[in-house]
């Protein structure tokens, strides 16, 4: 019987690799095609690309065992999105499609310096290797491990090799649309997994019931782990930093057919966050209400499908991680091979570089950076690591200030190219002053230390450090800022994109439905925990 679930899993991924290669059947030769697609991806690609991208074991394992121990407050990472999303949508993505840009870092060069470019670019290549390609790779073999007893290390090694073989190939379009074929596989797998185990339990109203404490979402602010003022304010940092700057979410909808096509997309991953808790945060509570005591919480999500799951629906929920941990590896690797390529290579080394050498600068950097994460993650597996607050606590490292810059480049005309500069060399070896001495030995603070309150502190520093250190040095001229400064018309669609989409198909109506459903379960969880069962827990 396990054969027939190894049966499923392998058919699969060799289902992935030909898709992956088949849609980039005619190899890209210049850059535009290779790291963005050929600028040709609809909207529901995008939005498909954007979650599984974002989605990986990291969730199904790490946030599965977090909502296992403190229950559905977790699931704020996913609603809170509301916010970066529409940010996303209405703020940075017309500078980003109108600009023609390749990466995030380039962005930065226009606004400010090629300073920040260069050392934005490195951050993000360091940051993405450990945190968002090695440990996802290490959550996927603890995940193999508890469901099928597999070796991680032959894990690791295996899915690193199917993922890079249509990534490198390929580039962006491989990457996309096999990311929208993980991205239906990994839902299903999930949905799987959250309707049998709720089955079991008697059903959500049940299980909200049965353990309420479970469902609250706001903490006091003096809770270690997930307090009220940390949750709410994550947005303004992590999560502009993550949904907004980041090159690896931000780069399929550089690829897009049109404007509306790219913020459509977002939209569409906008609802699918909607329904991402069901996934991966009721199963942990699911967990948490048939096998309480679990020591590794990791374990939560892989015991539920040992235990639960008949034959073959094991196999497609195992297909489901695979995709979850392809599509993240896989477009992370796009990114940094982007980046590397666009941002550090081409305009810091010296001589012309035609299109095709680009390209294969690009697919040979990727080799590199792929290797060297599948070195790390095999080191992780011989270290004890809670996968989910690790990533965490890794970008919280980088996020604020990164963000203050971003924010600030694009609200405020007066930011500086030497502000912008100070606060990303300035922000990190704050945090590490923020994390290891203001908290823990500044009185009033010790009640808050919590990585989430620093990071608060951290980014409002960062932004009046831009808005003092901007004041007291040399404006930059028109020309430099031109077009790239916000303004009510500039987050409206082209013209064009404007009379062609009405109605049914209109952006801001579908926005608006998102935006609307994400605000009515934000008011009924509230309501659940002070007002309902929850009350006084």
């Amino acid at each position: 019987m396990q054969m027939f679930n190894f049966s499923i899993f392998g058919l699969y991924l060799l289902l992935t690799v030909v898709l992956g290669i088949w849609v980039a059947r005619r190899k890209a030769t210049n850059p535009r095609d290779y790291f963005l697609a050929g600028e040709g991806l609809p909207w529901y690609a995008i939005g498909g690309s954007i979650i599984a991208a974002n989605i990986s074991t990291e969730h199904f394992i790490g946030m599965v065992g977090v909502a296992y121990g403190v229950g559905f407050v977790v699931a704020q990472w996913e609603w809170g999105n509301v916010v970066t999303l529409s940010a996303l949508i209405w703020i940075f993505l017309p500078f980003y499609i109108r600009g023609g840009l390749y990466t995030m870092p380039e962005f930065l060069e226009r606004r400010y310096n090629a300073h920040c470019r260069y050392l934005f670019a490195v951050c993000c290549l360091v940051l993405w290797i450990v945190a968002q390609m090695a440990v996802v790779m290490l959550a996927g073999a603890k995940a193999m491990r508890g469901m099928f007893d597999l070796d991680e290390t032959v894990t690791i090694v295996a899915l690193a090799i199917l993922a890079g073989s249509y990534t490198i190939y390929g580039g962006l379009k491989s990457v996309a649309w096999t990311d929208f074929l993980q991205f239906v596989v990994m839902m299903i797998g999930g949905f799987v997994v959250a309707w049998i185990g709720l089955e079991k339990v008697g059903g959500l109203g049940a299980l909200m019931h049965s353990v309420p404490e479970k469902f609250k979402i706001i903490y006091p602010a003096t809770d270690k782990e997930y307090p009220w003022f940390g949750v709410w304010t994550l947005f303004l940092s992590v999560g502009i930093w993550y949904n907004c700057t980041n090159q690896f979410i931000v780069q399929r909808c550089l690829g897009a057919r049109t404007e509306w096509d790219a913020r459509m997309g977002v939209v569409f991953a906008g609802f699918m966050k909607v329904l991402l808790p069901l996934l991966v945060v009721v199963p942990g509570i699911i967990a948490f209400r048939l096998y309480p005591g679990l020591v590794d919480k990791d374990l939560a999500f892989p015991k539920l499908v040992h235990d639960l799951l008949p034959v073959g629906l094991s196999g497609i929920v195992m297909a489901g991680l695979a995709s979850g941990m392809l599509s993240h590896i896989s477009s992370v690797l796009n990114s940094c091979s982007t980046v590397f390529t666009m941002d550090i290579y081409k305009p810091l080394l010296p001589g012309g570089k035609s299109e095709e050498h680009l390209v294969r600068v690009g697919r040979w950097s990727g080799f590199v950076i792929l290797l060297v994460a599948t070195v790390l993650a095999i080191w992780f597996t011989r270290r004890q690591l809670g996968v989910f607050l690790l990533i965490q606590n890794i970008g919280a490292w980088v996020a604020a200030p990164i963000a203050a810059v971003f924010l600030i480049g694009v609200l405020w005309r007066r930011a500086t190219a030497a502000a912008a500069t100070f606060v990303l060399w300035f922000g990190f070896p704050f945090t590490a002053f923020v994390e290891y001495v203001l908290f823990k030995h500044v009185a009033f603070l010790q009640p808050f230390d919590n990585w989430l309150n620093r990071t608060f502190v951290v980014w409002i520093t960062s932004i009046v450090a831009m808005v003092v250190v901007s004041l007291f040095t040399r404006p930059p001229s028109a020309e430099k800022i031109e077009g790239i400064i916000w303004s009510p018309s500039m987050a409206a669609l082209p013209e064009a994109e404007r009379r062609k989409h009405r109605g049914l198909s209109s952006l801001f109506l579908w926005w608006g439905l998102f935006v609307g459903l994400m605000a009515v379960l934000y008011a009924y969880m509230t309501w659940f925990q002070f007002f309902g069962p929850a009350k006084g827990l």
